[in-house]
């Protein structure tokens, strides 16, 4: 599955999967956002604080040549998820 177009919109929602996981609430994505980033190694927490700045219009979403760390972004939180679901 590519997520190549639409990076801002998969991090973010794979942020309120792991917010919802873990603590059983609904948050938007924003929101989800500034939980998950606290819980993630810093150099993701940046992409997904830029993820959340872009959603909020604070930010233009510019993901060209960073392919390989959105991906690891997104593995990351999956793992996370997966943790939190016990699966």
């Amino acid at each position: 599955t590519s997520i190549k177009g639409d990076e801002r919109n998969v991090i973010l929602t794979l942020a309120r999967m792991w917010v919802t996981a873990s603590t059983g609430e609904i948050r938007s994505k924003d929101l989800a956002a500034e939980w998950a980033i606290p819980q993630l190694p810093f150099e993701y927490a940046i992409l997904l604080d830029k993820a959340s700045k872009a959603y909020l219009g604070e930010y233009i979403d510019k993901w060209k040549g960073m392919e390989s760390e959105v991906t690891e972004l997104v593995n990351y939180m999956k793992k996370s998820i997966e943790s939190s679901l016990n699966l």
